[in-house]
């Protein structure tokens, strides 16, 4: 059991990087872990015309302050769908039993700030998953059909293009995969054409 979501800290790191002002050199991005939260400063304000208010009410369209860099992120998938990084953070904290982030500026700083649980650990909800492969199925996977499974287990959503750039594979060998571990019941496909990803089929209980 972790204290945070994971996919919600290392959202916020990747715009973090995707995002700060690199002109101002002298400052670095920071990550700061308290008792009661964990907050994430990177050096520069939001680009205009992007205010607090708009990101707080999730009312903007993406601008980017280094468009190439984050073009770069999102084509290693580094950053999903742009725009959305916020809403998907709030998701992820509330979902496992935290308050949602709060964002704000200090001294330059763009701030995301992720509240704790503090004593009450007992509020964090981590569901219970259980991913049934036995021995039988094991067999029937080769070494990197059991890596990709792994990605999927830790939370990822894989898509072909993913795998052919970690594994090597071409777009052919990367849906046989994918037929596979569906075939199996381990994968479940998610949207259509180039939107196209896979997530783990679990068992809550």
């Amino acid at each position: 059991m972790t204290a945070y979501p994971v996919e919600a800290l290392r959202e916020a790191l990747v715009n973090a990087v995707a995002h700060r002002q690199y002109e101002d050199a002298g400052r670095k991005i920071m990550l700061e872990v308290f008792a009661d939260r964990v907050v994430i400063s990177s050096p520069g304000l939001p680009p205009s015309p992007i205010t607090l208010t708009n990101l707080r009410k999730g009312k903007y369209r993406p601008c980017s302050r280094n468009p190439v860099l984050a073009q770069c992120l999102s084509y290693f998938h580094r950053i999903e769908e742009r725009g959305s990084g916020f809403r998907r953070m709030r998701d992820q904290m509330l979902n496992h039993g935290l308050d949602q982030p709060t964002i704000g500026t200090d001294t330059g700083y763009f701030q995301i700030t992720f509240p704790g649980p503090g004593e009450n650990v007992d509020r964090i909800r981590v569901p219970e998953t259980r991913l049934m492969v036995t021995p039988a199925i094991e067999a029937r996977l080769n070494d990197r059909q059991k890596k990709m499974l792994a990605l999927l287990a830790s939370g990822e959503k894989l898509t072909s293009r993913r795998c052919e750039q970690e594994f090597g594979i071409t777009r052919d060998t990367a849906s046989r995969d994918f037929a596979l571990l569906m075939e199996l019941g381990l994968a479940d496909r998610q949207g259509r054409g180039r939107s196209t990803s896979y997530i783990l089929i679990t068992k809550t209980g």
